[in-house]
């Protein structure tokens, strides 16, 4: 059974790789975001503006001068080679990550399974070039080495994260009241690094223009009055389904508040005398969920976030509370229930994202995951120390 399930795994991620990274070969700029990407990198080395601004059939640009400068190289390629090679790279963080995080935090489910069962949230952003592969990736790659006792390494892959879209910070942040000294420390070094190589590549002027403009666009993104299928996939959304309006100012106490909560978490399991590669590890099932939930920017691509955990949800039973099962299913069904709808026309999934499918597959496959990481096993704590929840 497991050789079946293992050949599936394998030739239906072949298949899905070797279209998504030879496609661009032959329409590099059909439903992509890599010339977005491409061109910025170009507009760096030339010393032109980054945002504000778009080239024809792409969106604007979004993200730091330090993405741009790594693009640079890209830009020189042909559209589709370039969009090729980005699908590869971020494929090959991702699946390794996925590969090395699974056999740490579930060995007893066969590494086929958890493949499987995180498909389906990952072939949009595999399919468009989304760069949430390669933060995915680098997350997972960050957490199994700080799991590992690599404090240094693990840093520099959740540094490097962060520096491309931001809210990977809050993994970084919960990792380091775990390690605030081996940890917290090359984390920050790698920060800084990263917010000062655009200097030593262009002119400083240019650069401190253009973090300026980029950190305007970033503070004055406001979708909340989008339509429902327009706006961000996020809890505020589902919100506003259910008749509840918050402003934008309003939410973000929400984000803060359910940031604080996560840390809260890891800080008792910290005082409770939990190992700190546990800790670690339950850093990223917390940190995973709130970028799902509560975090800044959330599209349905960014979904392929909650694919390493929904493939551990739906086959590893140990520590986890019973009554968190039906959540499981229910958030896991309708996260299918989204791909399958995306597969048809615009007039056909619209109507029924806008009612807040996601957010909602989110917000349950959360309880379900928060459940676990809150289970102390006794073998996990100091003798006489009380598990946070006893594991059904």
């Amino acid at each position: 059974m497991n050789r079946a399930w293992s050949r599936t795994a394998i030739v239906l991620w072949v298949v899905l790789l070797g279209v998504v990274c030879v496609r661009p070969l032959f329409k590099p700029t059909s439903s992509t975001v890599f010339p977005i990407y491409a061109y910025a990198g170009a507009d760096f080395a030339a010393g032109k503006p980054l945002y504000d601004r778009s080239h024809p059939g792409t969106d604007i640009y979004r993200y730091s001068p330090l993405v741009a400068a790594f693009f640079e190289p890209f830009a020189r390629l042909p559209l589709g080679v370039g969009g090729s090679l980005w699908r590869i790279g971020g494929a090959i963080l991702f699946l390794t990550g996925l590969s090395a995080w699974s056999r740490r935090v579930c060995p007893s489910v066969p590494p086929a399974l958890v493949f499987l069962a995180a498909l389906p949230l990952s072939v949009g952003s595999l399919s468009n070039g989304q760069a949430n592969v390669h933060m995915l990736g680098l997350m997972l790659w960050g957490t199994f080495l700080a799991a590992r006792g690599r404090w240094s390494w693990a840093a520099a892959c959740l540094a490097a994260a962060a520096l491309f879209k931001g809210y990977p910070i809050a993994l970084g942040l919960l990792i380091a009241l775990a390690a605030p000294l081996r940890f917290g420390v090359p984390l920050a070094a790698a920060l800084a690094a990263g917010y000062a190589v655009p200097y030593l590549l262009q002119d400083t002027a240019y650069i401190e223009s253009q973090y300026r403009q980029w950190f305007e666009a970033v503070s004055g993104d406001d979708r909340t009055a989008f339509p429902f299928h327009l706006g961000y996939q996020d809890t505020h959304m589902f919100l506003r389904v259910l008749g509840v309006k918050l402003s934008l100012a309003e939410f973000r106490l929400f984000q803060v508040g359910a940031g604080a909560m996560a840390a809260g978490v890891v800080m008792a399991q910290l005082r409770k005398g939990m190992p700190r590669d546990r800790v670690a590890l339950n850093s990223l099932s917390l940190g995973l969920v709130w970028m799902t939930t509560f975090g800044p920017g959330i599209e349905s691509s960014t979904f392929i976030l909650a694919a390493p955990l929904m493939a551990r949800e739906l086959f590893d039973g140990r520590d986890r509370p019973r009554w968190a099962v039906p959540f499981t299913w229910i958030g896991s069904g309708l996260f299918f229930a989204s791909v399958v709808l995306f597969a048809f026309p615009h007039e056909v999934h619209r109507p029924i994202v806008a009612l807040g499918i996601q957010p909602l597959a989110a917000l349950l496959l959360g309880v379900a995951v928060v459940a676990r990481a809150m289970v102390v096993p006794a073998e996990s704590t100091r003798p006489g120390a009380l598990p946070l929840l006893r594991a059904a």
